[in-house]
């Protein structure tokens, strides 16, 4: 069933990009720091979309790996408290 979700999710997100990219067919200038280019503002787009959903995977990964050592360290301590029960 996940397999099928992320399937559709990357289908979606393949959709979505395709749907910018023939809406915005116009050049525009972007200075960058020490430069400046002419390129669609449909890669311009699709550039910033990556770069947000690359942030936003960074920040997911180092919150769930917080909250998974967490969970790791509360489950050793209630397995330290608790009395030895065998089944």
């Amino acid at each position: 069933m996940v397999k099928v979700v992320k399937k559709g999710f990357v289908l979606a997100l393949i959709l979505l990009a395709f749907v910018i990219g023939t809406q915005n067919p116009e050049v525009v200038n972007v200075n960058y720091l020490i430069a400046t280019s002419e390129i669609p503002l449909a890669t311009l787009m699709s550039i910033c979309f990556l770069i947000g959903v690359l942030v936003g995977c960074i920040v997911s990964v180092k919150v769930f790996s917080q909250l998974k050592w967490q969970n790791y360290r509360l489950r050793k301590t209630n397995r330290q408290l608790s009395p030895d029960t065998e089944r």
